[in-house]
C-alpha cells in the first residue's frame, strides 16, 4: 500500500534533514496513541497490517525522486541528497507490535493494538506518516468495509467529485487552502481521487503528500511539526543538567537549528504550541519576520486569531498569516476566513481528515508522537489539554515552570473529535 518513502507528509522530510544535521545518529522512541479506543482490530486485519509495515524495508529514494526533491528543496545540500540514497527502513529491528485481546467471551477476538518505533532518530523519523496511514487503511479494509457517502455506495467518481465540490465551495469563499490528509486516509485510492479532484488554482496551495505533489503537479506543502521542539526539549533536558528547564529553551534552539538547515528564508510558518503559544510567543519576537506567519493546531481557533493578531500588533507587523490545520472542514475555514478577515489578519487552511477520510462512518483518530530522544522524555503540552503528549510527571513539571494556564473549550475532547 505504501509504494514509495515519498507517500508522507513534506514536514517528515524537512524535518529529517534538520535532524540529520544537528542530531544525528541520537537514539529515540515513538508510540502510536489510538483516541478513538473502540476501533478494534481483528487478527487477520493485524497479519495484514504487519505484512504492509515489513514491507516498507524493500522502500529506497530512487534518483527521479532524489532529483524531484533537488528541484522542488534547493536547499537540501547535494551531501544531504546523497545521504537520503542509503536510507532504509528495517522494521523487524525497529517496530515492535503488541495486541491486546478485549476481554469477552466472543469467537472472534478484536484486538487493541500498541505500536513502538525505535531507533536512530534521523531514519526513524520516516515511518510515523506511513505507518498512521497504514493503520487507518488497516481499519477500513478489514474491519468497517461498509463505505458510503451521505447513504450512496462509495466509488472512485464519487470521491472525486465530493473532492472536486468541496475545493470549488473554498475557493468561491476566497479561502486559501492545502490538503494534508495522508495520514487519517481511507485508503491510498482515496487519496488519490481526492487529489485528482483539487483543481489548480491560485487558492490551491497545494498537498503535503510528496508523492501525489509529484504525480499531479501541486506544490508539497510542509515545514516542521510538533517532533522537531519535541526532540529538541528532551535533548536539552539531559544536557547540562538543564532537567525540566531544558523544555523551555527548546523554542528558541529548534527555530536556529531549523533556519540553520534550511535558511531563513525558507522556514515557512511557526509552530506555535508545542510547550503551549503563549510560551512560543515570549521567544518569538527577534525571528517573526523570518516567517511568513503561524500554524494554528490546537485549542480554540477564534481565541488563537485574536491573540495572534493582537501580539503581532505590538510588535508592529502587519503582513503575516494564520494557517489553521486543526481537525477542519470547509464551513469552519469558510467561518474562520470570515473572522480573519473582520479582524484584518491573513490566513489559509492544512485540511486532513475531511478530504480523505470523510464517509458516513467515522475515522480513526490516531497520532503518533515521540515518547523519548537522545535519553530524555519527549512531551507535548499544546493549546488543548486533550493533545498533551508524554510523560505526566514531566508534562506537570514544565507546565508549572511556563505558568501554563489551562484553557476550558467546548471541542476538547479528543476522543469526541472524529465523531459523526
Amino acid at each position: 500500500m505504501i509504494v514509495s518513502l515519498l507517500d508522507t507528509d513534506l514536514y517528515k522530510l524537512t524535518m529529517q534533514a534538520a535532524i540529520h544535521k544537528h542530531y544525528s545518529n541520537i537514539d529515540c522512541e515513538f508510540t502510536l496513541t489510538n483516541r478513538t479506543p473502540e476501533k478494534k482490530f481483528t487478527k487477520i486485519a493485524i497479519d495484514w497490517l504487519i505484512e504492509e509495515i515489513n514491507n516498507l524495508s524493500n522502500l529506497r529514494f530512487t534518483d527521479d525522486e532524489i532529483n524531484y526533491l533537488h528541484e522542488k528543496l534547493p536547499y537540501f545540500t547535494q551531501d544531504h541528497l546523497n545521504w537520503l540514497k542509503t536510507v532504509k527502513l528495517t522494521p523487524n529491528d525497529e517496530i515492535t507490535i503488541n495486541l491486546i485481546p478485549e476481554d469477552n467471551d466472543e469467537d472472534d477476538t478484536l484486538y487493541d493494538i500498541t505500536i513502538s518505533i525505535h531507533g536512530k532518530w534521523e531514519i526513524v523519523t520516516l515511518y510515523e506518516i506511513p505507518v498512521l496511514a497504514l493503520v487507518s487503511e488497516c481499519y477500513f479494509k478489514f474491519i468497517d468495509t461498509n463505505w458510503t457517502i451521505n447513504n450512496q455506495p462509495s466509488t472512485d467518481e464519487l470521491i472525486t467529485k465530493l473532492s472536486n465540490s468541496k475545493c470549488l465551495k473554498l475557493i468561491e469563499n476566497n479561502c486559501k487552502f492545502s490538503e494534508f490528509g495522508t495520514r487519517r486516509r481511507r485508503s491510498f485510492q482515496v487519496q488519490e481521487n481526492v487529489i485528482k479532484g483539487m483543481p489548480h488554482n491560485d487558492l490551491v496551495l497545494g498537498t503535503s503528500n510528496v508523492y501525489f505533489a509529484k504525480k499531479y503537479g501541486f506544490n508539497p506543502i510542509g515545514t516542521i511539526g510538533h517532533e522537531w521542539m519535541m526532540g529538541v526539549g528532551a535533548i536539552l533536558s539531559t544536557k547540562q543538567n538543564n532537567g525540566y528547564n531544558g523544555y523551555l529553551m527548546a523554542n528558541k534552539l529548534s527555530i536556529e537549528q531549523y533556519a540553520d538547515t534550511v535558511g531563513k528564508e525558507n522556514v515557512g510558518l511557526a509552530l506555535t504550541d508545542t510547550y503551549g503559544t503563549k510560551s512560543f510567543l515570549k521567544i518569538f519576537k527577534p525571528f517573526a519576520n523570518w516567517y511568513i506567519g503561524v500554524r494554528q493546531d490546537s485549542g480554540d481557533p477564534y481565541e488563537y486569531a485574536k491573540m495572534i493578531k493582537n501580539w503581532y500588533n505590538e510588535i508592529n507587523i502587519n503582513n503575516k498569516i494564520i494557517c489553521f490545520s486543526d481537525s477542519l472542514n470547509v464551513d469552519k475555514c469558510i467561518k474562520l476566513k470570515e473572522f480573519c478577515d473582520n479582524i484584518n489578519i491573513g490566513c489559509s487552511f492544512g485540511i486532513g481528515t475531511s478530504f480523505t477520510n470523510d464517509f458516513d462512518s467515522s475515522p480513526m483518530n490516531i497520532v503518533i508522537k515521540l515518547k523519548s530522544c537522545g535519553g530524555g522524555n519527549a512531551i507535548k503540552i499544546s493549546d488543548n489539554w486533550g493533545k498533551n503528549m508524554g510523560d505526566q510527571l514531566t508534562i506537570d513539571n514544565v507546565k508549572k515552570l511556563l505558568g501554563y494556564v489551562e484553557n476550558k473549550w467546548d471541542e476538547g475532547d479528543e476522543s469526541k473529535r472524529c465523531n459523526k
